[in-house]
C-alpha cells in the first residue's frame, strides 16, 4: 500500500508540473549584431493555445535584471489579446511573428553578454509537450510574417520602495486622483502615454493684460544669467531635476511668447512693404 501511494504521488506531481515547461536556456558571450531571435515549436494555429512566456535572466550590458512575461492568443490568422510586462529593469522591444507556421519571438536588443531562460505555462486547450521542446535562439533578424510589437502593460498599487542610491520623485498614484505614495526610479521608464493633470495653463500669455517682456529685456537676461527668463538653469536641473507638468507649461509659455514676437515682426514687415 505504501508503494502504491508513492507511485500515485509521483504521477500526480508529474501531471501537476507538466503544464510549466522550461523551453530554452540562452547565453552569448559577445554582442549580438541583429538581436535575439527565438524560434519556438508553438504552432501558429487558431485557438490552439493560451501560453504565458516568461523570460528571466541577466542583462549584463546594462546591469539589469530580466523578468519579462508575455501573453497572446491566435485567432482569425492573427495575434490578438497580446501584451508584455516587466518586473525587472529590462524593457526591450519584443515582437511576435508567424515563422513558417510557428510562433517566433524576436527581442530587438543588442545588449552584450546576455543570458536568460525561457519558461512557458500552458493549460486547458490543445497544448502538447512536444511544442515546448527544441526551441532555438540566434543572433539574426526577425523572421516571419503577421508581426506584432508587444505593448508593455504594468499596473502598480501601494508603496514602491527602492533601496538604491536614487532620487525620490513627487507624489505618484495609479488609479487615484489623490496620490500619496512616493515613486523611486533609477533607470528607464517606458510608456505609451503619460497624462499630467494641472491648472493655470500657459494661455495667460494671450491675455490682453499680459506684460510681454521686450526682446531687449530677454537679451539682457540671457547675457547675465545664461538661460531664458523663467526657465531653470542647467545647474538647477542637475541638482533638483524637473517637474514634467510645470516644465511643459514653462516651455509652452515661451512658445506663445515667441509667437507674439513673430506676429509683431510680421506686422512691422507688412508696414514697411506698404511704405
Amino acid at each position: 500500500m505504501k508503494r502504491i501511494l508513492l507511485i500515485c504521488f509521483f504521477f500526480a506531481s508529474v501531471v501537476c508540473q507538466a503544464q510549466t515547461y522550461e523551453a530554452l536556456n540562452y547565453s552569448l558571450n559577445a554582442t549580438p549584431v541583429n538581436g535575439v531571435n527565438i524560434r519556438t515549436n508553438l504552432p501558429y494555429t487558431n485557438a490552439s493555445q493560451m501560453v504565458t512566456l516568461n523570460i528571466e535572466g541577466y542583462n549584463y550590458g546594462a546591469a539589469e535584471t530580466i523578468s519579462l512575461s508575455a501573453v497572446y492568443y491566435i485567432y482569425n490568422g492573427a495575434f490578438i489579446q497580446h501584451s508584455i510586462s516587466s518586473a525587472g529593469g529590462y524593457t526591450p522591444e519584443v515582437w511576435l511573428s508567424n515563422n513558417s507556421g510557428f510562433v517566433n519571438v524576436f527581442i530587438n536588443d543588442k545588449s552584450p553578454f546576455q543570458r536568460f531562460k525561457v519558461t512557458a505555462f500552458a493549460k486547458g486547450i490543445t497544448e502538447q509537450a512536444a511544442w515546448f521542446q527544441g526551441w532555438t535562439a540566434a543572433d539574426e533578424v526577425m523572421q516571419g510574417t503577421n508581426a506584432v510589437n508587444l505593448v508593455y502593460k504594468n499596473k502598480f498599487k501601494g508603496t514602491l520602495t527602492n533601496l538604491g542610491n536614487t532620487l525620490l520623485l513627487g507624489n505618484v498614484g495609479v488609479g487615484t486622483s489623490s496620490p500619496t505614495e512616493k515613486l523611486s526610479v533609477k533607470g528607464k521608464i517606458r510608456a505609451q502615454e503619460v497624462k499630467v493633470e494641472m491648472a493655470n495653463w500657459a494661455d495667460f500669455v494671450f491675455a490682453k493684460d499680459y506684460m510681454l517682456p521686450t526682446l531687449q529685456e530677454t537679451e539682457k537676461h540671457i547675457k547675465e544669467k545664461g538661460h531664458l527668463p523663467g526657465i531653470p538653469s542647467a545647474e538647477e536641473v542637475e541638482k533638483n531635476g524637473i517637474e514634467l507638468g510645470d516644465m511643459n507649461k514653462k516651455l509652452l509659455q515661451k512658445i506663445e511668447e515667441l509667437t507674439l514676437y513673430v506676429i509683431e515682426l510680421n506686422r512691422e514687415i507688412e508696414q514697411l512693404k506698404n511704405k
